[in-house]
């Protein structure tokens, strides 16, 4: 990517709300930045990336000691500009909010979530469990202990932008 795309990407990323965000090193992850985002700022910071051309690629789910992490990869139509969201949702609440409304594909994503972690997407059309058999009633991937934290499990990138 020529030095414009990058400067194009990174006053794109300027404008997304994220609570930090981390630039990635392409060559070897795959991913040229990765947002963090409070769960108020989802739906906004995923409409803008539909509204920018960006398509969902998948979301997935990590249990670790701060909570049940979210992360959402998005990449660009036009070009190689692969970036993540991360949300971390609380163990106590296990609530986030759907962006089915926005990306169509996200309804099989979050349902599997919702089977393997028991995450309740708020706003979803139909969550109910894809893979797994309703009445298990059981997420198989939750940890009753021996969590790690995201810190130890997750290099983080160079921190462009925090806020407090």
């Amino acid at each position: 990517m020529s030095a414009d795309g990058q400067n194009d990407l990174a006053m794109e990323l300027a404008a997304i709300p994220a609570r930090s965000r981390m630039a990635r090193d392409y060559p070897r992850t795959g991913c040229r930045a990765v947002l963090a985002v409070d769960a108020d700022d989802l739906r906004p910071a995923v409409q803008q990336l539909f509204d920018r051309g960006y398509f969902l690629e998948d979301i997935t789910g990590v249990d670790v000691a701060e909570g049940l992490l979210l992360l959402y990869h998005f990449d660009h139509y036009a070009s190689a500009q692969r970036l993540a969201l991360k949300l971390i949702v609380s163990h106590a609440v296990h609530t986030a909010p759907s962006i089915a409304a926005i990306f169509s594909g996200a309804d099989w994503h979050e349902r599997e979530c919702f089977d393997f972690f028991g995450i309740q997407f708020e706003g979803h059309p139909g969550l109910k469990p894809l893979l797994l058999p309703e009445e298990l009633n059981l997420h198989p991937l939750l940890k009753e202990k021996g969590r790690k934290s995201l810190y130890g499990l997750l290099a983080l990138g160079q921190m462009v932008e925090e806020k407090p």
